[in-house]
């Protein structure tokens, strides 16, 4: 039990409680943004509520798992975690297979449909951490430097390929010039490179396909948005993109849309609370979103309006694992980390005995 509901006597002669057990075998598939991290966010709470595992790890980044299953060979009961290797066609043969009774997935909005299509035949349960469009609203009377520093790191930490990145900008019609020169001024002092320079922020992205998507949505970027810094590669070795900087844009333009995944903040000027809602809302993900203002009325009435499933007031990014981490729409549905995930990984068992 995971909490302390008691049995009862409900109807007379008969005493009722709750089992929580292991749902059996889960199949899980992590992405390549956090590859070692994201294994870890699957197994421990599977494995700690009695499961046995088939991870599957992305194609591109699958040694640190790997590593990860040789260690714990050494302690787990053969059989209890496994790891196969190989790329989407393998993820589907996964999810696909009548084993596994519950499929767990962190990665895009378009796998999690698949892998809900797949799950569908067995109406097996799903585990969907997907896509994210994080709004950061930035209120008039908020604290700009702290503000544009958090963004500075939530945005271009990893590249930008994080869900709950730091890369869409709401501001206050007050602020947002001067943010707009502030986000630029920080873009211009954080370089991307190789790990051997103490001077570099963050790396490349995952690979050339990647490096395309992001190269992509800036180049297909409307006459109305104004690129305010950065827009290009880096060097001509590896896949380094500048940090970048777009203003002007519109709620509809597809680099507000869509999930970029790169190192590229957008800006938009909003005029009111109201449209600062409508707008963070506006997007078909709901994984996190944060608030900056000094008025707590305000931020209470933010964070619930704001259809995500994490909401930070005055900072952006930051994790407990106490606390649970998963979105709604099409961020995909179920709860990584704190005692949430673990009730993720359960079923629930009513016995009833008949004791007259």
């Amino acid at each position: 039990m995971l909490e302390g509901r008691s049995a009862g006597e409900y109807m007379a002669g008969h005493t009722s409680y709750v089992r929580r057990e292991p749902i059996g075998v889960v199949g899980q598939v992590t992405p390549w943004n956090y590859p070692l991290m994201m294994a870890i966010w699957k197994i421990a709470p599977a494995l700690a509520a009695g499961n046995a595992v088939v991870l599957k790890p992305s194609d591109t980044t699958p040694v640190s798992t790997l590593l990860l299953a040789e260690i714990a060979s050494e302690f787990f009961p053969a059989g209890v975690f496994n790891v196969v290797c190989g790329d989407r066609d393998t993820g589907r043969s996964l999810v696909a297979h009548p084993t596994p009774q519950l499929v767990s997935i962190t990665g895009s909005t378009r796998a999690g449909k698949e892998v809900a299509a797949a799950a569908a035949p067995d109406l097996k349960r799903t585990h969907l951490e997907l896509g994210g469009k994080a709004p950061v609203v930035i209120f008039d009377d908020a604290d700009l430097a702290a503000a544009a520093e958090a963004i500075a790191v939530g945005g271009y930490f990893n590249a930008g390929q994080d869900c709950t990145a730091a890369t869409r900008v709401l501001a206050g019609p007050g602020v947002y010039d001067d943010f707009v020169a502030a986000l630029v001024e920080q873009a211009r002092e954080t370089k991307t490179g190789l790990p051997d320079d103490e001077d570099v922020l963050y790396g490349p992205l995952n690979n050339a396909n990647q490096l395309a998507r992001v190269t992509g949505f800036v180049d297909r970027l409307p006459d109305h948005a104004a690129l305010g810094i950065g827009g290009s590669r880096v060097g001509d070795r590896g896949f380094f993109y500048a940090p970048t900087v777009v203003s002007g844009v519109r709620q509809q333009d597809e680099i507000i849309q869509d999930e970029v995944f790169g190192p590229v903040i957008t800006v938009q000027r909003f005029t009111d609370e109201e449209e600062a809602v409508r707008w963070a809302n506006g997007v078909e993900y709901g994984l996190s979103a944060s608030v900056w203002t000094k008025d707590h009325g305000r931020a209470m009435r933010m964070t619930r309006r704001l259809d995500f499933g994490c909401v930070w007031v005055n900072t952006h990014i930051p994790f407990v694992s106490e606390m649970p981490h998963g979105g709604f729409k099409h961020s995909g549905h179920g709860k990584d980390l704190s005692v949430y995930s673990l009730e993720d990984y359960t079923r629930i068992k009513h016995v009833m005995h008949n004791w007259g």
